[in-house]
C-alpha cells in the first residue's frame, strides 16, 4: 500500500481522510481536513481493537486530553469512526519528529530540546502521570519548530487500579526504557528521566548507549550494562549523562527540575536559586605537560610556583563547558523554575527612562532581533546578521536597556566558555575572532559583566603567554607559529625573566623520528635514519629508483643508454640490452635495470640540481644500516629472490618457495626493512657510492639470487660504465646543519 495515496477503508464522522501518515502495532495515523473548521488535523484511529487494545487507547486519549502544556501535543476531539473505532484528532505537525534530525555537534540546542521535554514531564508528572514511553518517535516539531511530546498511549495514572498491561510485563521502547520497566516493577517520573538520558546520550552521539540482538538483550542491557563514555569533545555532558542514566532510580535525577537545572554547567542557564552551581575542577589543556616540560624545568623555583599558582587560580574562575558551535536561548522550564543566565525578556523598559518612548521601543526591538538570532546560533557572525551587532546597536539607543544590558552579560558568558573550551581542545586559532568579538560587548556592558569579561581576557592572556614560552624552550615551532598570532591579538602577559623577542627568533626545524616518511618537493619518498653514534643522519629512499622516475630524468638531460649485460652470459652483449629494453617485461612501478653506477651518480646530480638539496648514492654504511631490522620468515615473502617462478632456469640453489615474480617486480611490494626502506631483501641489487672507475659497488640480494646468498652478505663489484640486468640503485639525501631535516 501507497502511504501517501487515499484510503477509503473507514470514514471520520466530521473529518476528511487525505492520506496515510503512518502505522504502528495498534493504531493508523491519518492526514484529515477538520470539515466544519476546514483545518488539517491528525487522526489516530486504533485498528486491531481488543479489550486490552481499547483500554490502553482510551487511557491514552484521556491522559492527553487532560494535559495543557505548550510543549505537549494537544487533543481536538475524541469518537468513534463510522465502523466503531475509537480515534482522536491532534493538530498536524508536518515538521517530523526528532528521529528526523540530526543534532550532533550542537550541543546548545540539545539542551534546548532536553529542557523543553522536562518542562512537559515536570508537567505531566505533577499530575501523576508517567509517559512511559519517551523516544525520538515521540518528540515532534510544530511549523514555529517548538518541540512537543507525544503518544501518552502507555501513560498510567498514579492512583488508579487500572493498569493497561499484564502484570509483569514491560511495555515501552527496549531502546530507552529503565532497568525498572525492563524488570516489569512498579515506575514513577524517574523512569520517563532515565529514558530522557537515553534520548540525550542518542542526540549527542548518533548511537544508542545500550544495544542488543532482540529486544530481551537490549532491555538486559539497560539493567546490567555500565554507562558508556562519551567522546572527548562532550566530555562535559558525562556527569549529567551518568546520573540521567543511574540503574537504581534513588542515584538519578529525582525530578525534572533537577535535570534541568543540572543543564545550566552545559547550556549557561542559571540553576534554581535553590542550588548554588558547584565549583569546576581545573583541568589544564590537553598536552600542556608535554608542551611546557623543558621552560618549566629551567625556571626558577619561586617564579615557577608563582606563575603556577596564578595559572592554576586562573583556570579555577573559568568554567569549563563543552565547545559550544552554537548558543540556544531556550525559556526558562515551568518544570524546574530556572531561568536563563542571560536577559529578562526582550522589551524591557529602558533601566534610565531618559529616551523617548519610540527611541525604547526602537530599542527593544533591537534586543528581540538579537535573541531570536542568538537562538539561531548567529552570536558574532556573520557580519551584519548577528546577535552581538543587535545588542550593541540598542545599547547605543538606550545605553540604560536593562533587556539589552542582561542579553550582553550573557553573551560574554558564553564567549567565555567557548574561549575555554576552545583553550582545552587547543582550537588556538578560534579565540582571537572570539575576543575581537566581545571587546566591544564588554565596553557596553555593565560593571558585573565588563569585570568578569577583563578577569577572564587576562586569564587566557597568561595562560598563552605560558604556553608560547613553552613552546621558543621546547624548540616547538609547529605550536608556536599557531600561538603567535593570538599572543599578539590578547596580547599575551609572559612569565617573569621572559624576553617576547624570543617568539620571533627561527627555531630550528623539528627532528623527525626513525622512519618517518619525508620529501623534498620535486624529490622521491625517503625514510629518516637517525644518527648513530658518530655516524650521521641521513633519508634513504623508500623504494629503489623506479623505471618511470629515470625515464623523467632521461627525457629532462637526453642521456644515452649505457652497455647492460645479463650476469654469467658473455653473450648477452649481442642481446643489445638496455634500461629501456631490459630483455623482460618492466612497467613504470618497476626497479630501473641496465643502468650503470655513472647513470645512477647522474641521476643523483640531477635530483640535486631539481630539489636543491644533496642527493648523492648512499655508501656501503648507510645502506647496511638502512637494511636492519628485517622481518624473520619466507624468503618469498620478504622479497624478490631466485626461486621457482624462474622455471626456464636450472639452478639448484634457488627457494623453493614463489614469491610471485620471475624476474624484477614492481616496487614496494615485500616486507620493509626496520626503517621502513622496501626490498632491502631483494629485488636488484644496487650500486654504493665510492671505489674506482673498474671497482664499483653494487650490494644486496636481486631476483638472479638463492639461497646461497644473505640479504647483508650480498656484495659485487663492476665496471662504472657498464648496466646490468639485475643490478638497480636508490639514493640518499644528506642531512647535516646547512641542510635540516626535510618536510613530511
Amino acid at each position: 500500500m501507497n502511504p501517501s495515496a487515499p484510503v477509503l477503508d473507514c470514514e471520520v464522522p466530521g473529518h476528511r481522510l487525505v492520506r496515510r501518515l503512518g502505522k504502528g502495532g495498534m493504531a493508523t495515523v491519518y492526514l484529515g481536513i477538520q470539515t466544519a473548521l476546514r483545518r488539517p488535523v491528525a487522526i489516530k484511529v486504533l485498528h486491531a481493537p481488543n479489550e486490552e487494545a481499547v483500554t490502553r487507547f482510551e487511557q491514552e486519549a484521556r491522559t492527553i486530553a487532560r494535559l495543557d502544556h505548550p510543549h505537549i501535543v494537544s487533543i481536538h476531539q475524541i469518537g468513534r469512526t463510522t465502523d466503531g473505532q475509537l480515534f482522536y484528532t491532534m493538530p498536524y505537525l508536518p515538521n517530523g519528529d526528532l528521529s528526523r534530525r540530526n543534532l550532533r555537534h550542537k550541543p546548545l540546542h540539545i539542551a534546548a530540546v532536553l529542557r523543553a521535554l522536562l518542562d512537559a514531564l515536570g508537567y505531566a508528572h505533577a499530575q501523576g502521570i508517567v509517559h512511559r514511553d519517551v523516544k525520538p518517535e515521540n518528540v515532534l516539531f510544530d511549523k514555529h519548530g517548538r518541540v512537543l511530546l507525544a503518544d501518552f498511549g502507555i501513560a498510567r495514572t498514579s492512583g488508579t487500579d487500572l493498569r493497561v498491561t499484564r502484570e509483569g510485563m514491560p511495555v515501552g521502547s527496549t531502546g530507552y526504557m529503565s532497568p525498572e520497566q525492563a524488570r516489569g516493577q512498579k515506575i514513577d517520573g524517574r523512569s520517563d528521566l532515565y529514558s530522557l538520558g537515553v534520548l540525550a546520550y542518542e542526540m549527542l552521539t548518533g548511537e544508542l548507549p545500550f544495544t542488543g540482538t532482540d529486544a530481551l538483550s537490549t532491555a538486559i542491557a539497560h539493567i546490567e550494562q555500565k554507562v558508556p563514555r562519551l567522546p572527548p569533545m562532550m566530555r562535559a555532558w558525562q556527569p549529567w549523562i551518568d546520573k540521567a542514566l543511574a540503574k537504581s532510580p534513588d542515584e538519578r535525577f529525582q525530578n525534572a527540575r533537577e535535570m534541568a537545572d543540572a543543564l545550566g554547567a552545559i547550556d549557561g542557564h542559571a540553576p534554581a536559586a535553590h542550588e548554588a552551581p558547584a565549583r569546576p575542577r581545573l583541568r589544564m589543556p590537553p598536552g600542556f605537560a608535554a608542551h611546557h616540560r623543558g621552560w618549566l624545568a629551567g625556571a626558577g623555583g619561586v617564579t615557577l610556583l608563582i606563575v603556577l599558582a596564578l595559572a592554576w587560580s586562573a583556570w579555577h574562575r573559568r568554567v569549563p563547558s563543552a565547545p559550544e558551535t552554537a548558543a540556544v536561548s531556550a525559556a526558562p522550564s515551568a518544570a524546574s523554575g530556572s531561568s536563563a543566565v542571560a536577559p529578562p525578556a526582550s522589551g524591557t523598559a529602558s533601566g534610565t527612562g531618559s529616551v523617548p518612548p519610540e527611541t525604547a521601543r526602537a530599542a527593544a526591538g533591537l534586543v528581540s532581533e538579537g535573541d531570536a538570532l542568538r537562538a539561531r546560533g548567529r552570536l558574532i557572525a556573520p557580519p551584519g546578521d548577528n546577535a552581538a551587532e543587535r545588542y550593541l546597536a540598542a545599547l547605543k539607543l538606550d545605553p540604560g536597556n536593562a533587556a539589552a544590558l542582561g542579553a550582553v552579560h550573557g553573551l560574554l558568558a558564553s564567549l567565555q566558555r567557548m574561549i575555554d573550551a576552545a583553550w582545552k581542545h587547543d582550537d588556538i586559532a578560534r579565540i582571537g575572532p572570539l575576543v575581537k568579538a566581545g571587546d566591544p560587548l564588554a565596553a557596553m556592558a555593565d560593571p558585573d559583566a565588563r569585570q568578569n569579561w577583563n578577569r577572564a581576557r587576562a586569564d587566557i592572556a597568561a595562560e598563552v603567554g605560558v604556553a608560547a614560552a613553552g613552546a621558543v624552550q621546547s624548540d616547538d615551532a609547529k605550536r608556536l607559529a599557531a600561538l603567535k598570532p593570538l599572543a599578539e591579538t590578547l596580547p599575551a602577559i609572559y612569565p617573569p625573566g621572559f624576553d617576547p623577542a624570543r617568539l620571533d627568533r627561527p627555531l630550528p626545524p623539528p627532528v623527525p623520528h626513525a622512519g618517518a616518511v619525508l620529501h623534498d618537493p620535486g624529490g622521491p619518498a625517503l625514510v629518516y635514519v637517525p644518527a648513530s653514534g658518530a655516524a650521521p643522519a641521513f633519508a634513504i629512499g623508500r623504494t629503489e629508483v623506479t623505471r618511470g622516475e629515470y625515464a623523467a630524468f632521461v627525457q629532462a638531460t637526453h642521456r644515452a643508454a649505457s652497455v647492460c649485460l645479463e650476469a654469467m652470459n658473455p653473450f648477452s652483449r649481442l642481446h643489445r640490452l638496455t634500461w629501456r629494453s631490459p630483455g623482460f617485461v618492466q612497467t613504470d612501478r618497476h626497479p630501473v635495470v641496465c643502468v650503470s653506477w655513472n647513470d645512477a651518480a647522474a641521476y643523483a646530480a640531477w635530483l640535486s640540481q631539481r630539489t636543491g638539496q644533496p642527493y648523492r648514492l648512499p655508501d656501503n654504511t648507510e645502506w647496511l644500516r638502512a637494511a636492519q631490522g628485517m622481518p624473520k620468515g619466507n624468503p618469498c615473502q620478504l622479497g624478490n629472490v631466485d626461486d621457482v617462478s624462474r622455471k626456464s632456469v636450472i639452478d639448484n640453489d634457488r627457494w623453493s618457495c614463489n614469491d610471485g615474480a620471475a624476474e624484477t617486480a614492481p616496487v614496494g611490494g615485500y616486507a620493509p626493512s626496520g626503517v621502513g626502506a622496501y626490498d632491502m631483501y631483494g629485488n636488484v641489487s644496487e650500486w654504493l657510492a665510492g671505489g674506482s672507475a673498474r671497482d664499483r659497488s653494487f650490494r644486496g640480494l636481486s631476483w638472479r639470487d638463492g639461497s646461497h646468498q644473505t640479504p647483508l652478505g650480498r656484495r659485487g663489484d663492476a665496471d662504472t660504465d657498464t648496466g646490468y640486468t639485475s643490478v638497480g640503485f636508490r639514493v640518499v639525501r644528506v642531512i647535516d646543519a646547512a641542510h635540516p631535516p626535510l618536510g613530511r
